[in-house]
């Protein structure tokens, strides 16, 4: 793991609750590169829904008014090509 991407304990328990995503590692690099355009990324784009993706799905749903939470499945992925 780089050392950009430790996790702090509050990030390790949000990965922990949330399980494993319903989507596909491209789907994930789809993610990061949608919110890094928008300024809410600022990982590299590699597939991984690490802590830096996952801080950046909350604020991408807090910005749209959505349930802020850590899902990442296809229905949220549909919302991001939609908007973008």
């Amino acid at each position: 793991m780089r050392s950009h991407d430790k996790n702090t304990d509050a990030d390790q328990a949000l990965i922990v609750n949330r399980g494993a995503p319903d989507i596909s590692t491209s789907d994930v690099m789809l993610i990061q590169e949608t919110l890094s355009v928008q300024g809410l990324y600022t990982g590299e784009v590699d597939g991984i829904p690490g802590s830096r993706t996952l801080r950046a799905v909350r604020a991408y749903k807090k910005r749209q008014k959505l349930p802020v939470n850590n899902v990442l499945n296809a229905e949220f992925v549909s919302l991001l090509r939609q908007s973008f």
